[in-house]
Protein backbone atom coordinates (compact mmCIF):
# COMPACT_ATOMS: atom_id res chain seq x y z
CA UNK A 1 0.00 0.00 0.00
CA UNK A 2 2.57 2.72 0.93
CA UNK A 3 4.25 1.62 -2.49
CA UNK A 4 1.35 2.52 -4.23
CA UNK A 5 0.79 5.62 -2.61
CA UNK A 6 4.52 6.48 -3.16
CA UNK A 7 4.30 5.31 -6.43
CA UNK A 8 1.32 7.84 -7.60
CA UNK A 9 2.79 10.85 -5.35
CA UNK A 10 5.61 10.39 -8.10
CA UNK A 11 3.47 10.15 -10.59
CA UNK A 12 1.65 13.03 -9.74
CA UNK A 13 4.69 14.99 -9.13
CA UNK A 14 6.55 14.08 -12.23
CA UNK A 15 3.06 15.36 -14.28
CA UNK A 16 2.97 18.58 -12.60
CA UNK A 17 6.63 19.29 -12.79
CA UNK A 18 6.66 18.47 -16.97
CA UNK A 19 3.43 20.88 -16.96
CA UNK A 20 5.37 24.01 -16.05
CA UNK A 21 7.73 25.93 -18.39
CA UNK A 22 10.80 25.69 -16.99
CA UNK A 23 12.28 27.54 -20.67
CA UNK A 24 11.89 31.34 -20.81
CA UNK A 25 10.32 32.71 -24.05
CA UNK A 26 12.51 35.37 -24.00
CA UNK A 27 15.60 35.19 -26.56
CA UNK A 28 18.81 35.89 -24.61
CA UNK A 29 20.47 39.37 -25.53
CA UNK A 30 17.38 41.15 -25.70
CA UNK A 31 18.29 43.80 -23.35
CA UNK A 32 17.44 47.49 -23.23
CA UNK A 33 19.74 49.46 -24.76
CA UNK A 34 21.23 52.20 -21.72
CA UNK A 35 19.78 55.42 -21.51
CA UNK A 36 22.71 57.83 -20.94
CA UNK A 37 22.21 61.22 -19.18
CA UNK A 38 25.06 61.99 -22.21
CA UNK A 39 27.33 60.33 -24.01
CA UNK A 40 30.24 62.71 -24.41
CA UNK A 41 32.13 65.10 -21.90
CA UNK A 42 34.29 68.03 -23.33
CA UNK A 43 36.71 69.51 -21.55
CA UNK A 44 39.02 72.37 -21.35
CA UNK A 45 42.90 72.61 -21.27
CA UNK A 46 42.80 72.85 -17.28
CA UNK A 47 40.55 69.54 -17.40
CA UNK A 48 38.19 69.20 -14.32
CA UNK A 49 35.66 66.44 -12.78
CA UNK A 50 32.14 65.75 -14.46
CA UNK A 51 29.31 63.27 -13.88
CA UNK A 52 27.22 60.46 -16.39
CA UNK A 53 24.50 58.28 -15.31
CA UNK A 54 22.83 55.49 -16.44
CA UNK A 55 18.92 55.94 -16.43
CA UNK A 56 17.64 52.63 -16.91
CA UNK A 57 19.95 50.09 -14.43
CA UNK A 58 20.70 50.37 -11.01
CA UNK A 59 24.29 49.47 -11.55
CA UNK A 60 26.82 49.30 -14.10
CA UNK A 61 30.93 49.03 -14.78
CA UNK A 62 33.82 49.41 -16.25
CA UNK A 63 34.61 47.11 -19.53
CA UNK A 64 37.63 48.71 -20.67
CA UNK A 65 38.94 51.91 -22.32
CA UNK A 66 40.96 52.91 -25.15
CA UNK A 67 42.77 56.36 -26.65
CA UNK A 68 41.62 57.84 -29.63
CA UNK A 69 39.18 56.11 -31.71
CA UNK A 70 40.46 52.72 -30.75
CA UNK A 71 42.13 51.93 -34.21
CA UNK A 72 45.39 51.37 -32.51
CA UNK A 73 43.61 48.03 -30.56
CA UNK A 74 45.50 48.88 -26.94
CA UNK A 75 43.01 48.73 -24.43
CA UNK A 76 43.18 49.92 -21.02
CA UNK A 77 41.44 47.59 -18.64
CA UNK A 78 39.91 48.80 -15.09
CA UNK A 79 42.12 48.46 -12.14
CA UNK A 80 43.87 45.47 -10.69
CA UNK A 81 43.61 44.68 -7.19
CA UNK A 82 46.60 43.54 -4.81
CA UNK A 83 44.28 40.02 -4.61
CA UNK A 84 44.91 40.51 -9.06
CA UNK A 85 41.32 40.45 -9.03
CA UNK A 86 39.64 43.54 -11.05
CA UNK A 87 38.21 46.50 -9.27
CA UNK A 88 35.51 46.95 -12.25
CA UNK A 89 34.75 50.55 -10.18
CA UNK A 90 37.96 52.21 -10.89
CA UNK A 91 39.84 52.71 -14.33
CA UNK A 92 42.94 54.66 -15.22
CA UNK A 93 43.62 55.83 -18.56
CA UNK A 94 47.05 58.43 -17.41
CA UNK A 95 45.63 62.00 -18.05
CA UNK A 96 42.05 60.56 -17.34
CA UNK A 97 40.52 58.36 -14.65
CA UNK A 98 37.01 57.18 -13.69
CA UNK A 99 35.08 56.18 -10.38
CA UNK A 100 31.89 54.12 -9.89
CA UNK A 101 30.88 55.95 -6.83
CA UNK A 102 29.83 52.89 -3.86
CA UNK A 103 27.05 54.84 -3.40
CA UNK A 104 25.46 55.69 -6.52
CA UNK A 105 26.38 53.03 -8.51
CA UNK A 106 24.55 54.10 -11.36
CA UNK A 107 27.49 57.15 -11.68
CA UNK A 108 30.48 57.62 -13.08
CA UNK A 109 32.66 60.35 -11.92
CA UNK A 110 35.31 61.17 -14.89
CA UNK A 111 38.11 63.21 -13.92
CA UNK A 112 40.36 64.97 -16.25
CA UNK A 113 43.91 66.42 -15.75
CA UNK A 114 45.61 69.36 -17.65
CA UNK A 115 47.06 69.06 -20.47
CA UNK A 116 50.55 69.92 -18.70
CA UNK A 117 49.81 66.97 -16.12
CA UNK A 118 50.26 63.28 -17.28
CA UNK A 119 50.37 59.84 -15.28
CA UNK A 120 51.48 57.99 -18.01
CA UNK A 121 54.32 57.15 -20.36
CA UNK A 122 51.60 57.43 -23.31
CA UNK A 123 51.09 61.04 -22.75
CA UNK A 124 52.77 63.49 -24.90
CA UNK A 125 52.85 66.70 -23.52
CA UNK A 126 52.97 69.10 -26.35
CA UNK A 127 49.47 67.62 -27.15
CA UNK A 128 47.13 70.34 -27.94
CA UNK A 129 43.51 67.80 -27.83
CA UNK A 130 42.95 64.38 -27.09
CA UNK A 131 40.09 61.85 -26.95
CA UNK A 132 39.34 58.26 -25.18
CA UNK A 133 36.44 56.03 -25.45
CA UNK A 134 34.78 54.13 -22.11
CA UNK A 135 33.19 51.41 -23.06
CA UNK A 136 30.57 50.98 -19.54
CA UNK A 137 28.32 46.84 -18.93
CA UNK A 138 25.51 45.73 -17.31
CA UNK A 139 25.98 42.69 -17.73
CA UNK A 140 25.32 41.74 -21.41
CA UNK A 141 24.80 45.63 -22.41
CA UNK A 142 27.11 48.03 -23.43
CA UNK A 143 27.95 51.36 -24.35
CA UNK A 144 30.29 54.15 -24.99
CA UNK A 145 31.23 57.25 -23.37
CA UNK A 146 33.75 59.81 -25.39
CA UNK A 147 35.99 62.03 -23.52
CA UNK A 148 37.38 64.60 -25.29
CA UNK A 149 39.78 67.58 -24.15
CA UNK A 150 41.16 70.46 -26.11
Amino acid sequence: MKKLHLGLISLTLFFAACSFDFVSTTPDGLWDEMKLSKKEMHFGPKGGTDTISVKNYSSWWFSSACDGDCANNIYILPDTLETGYRDIHNINGGWWKGEILEDSPNKVVITVNSLETCESEECDKKTTSRAAVITMTAGDIFSNIRIYQE
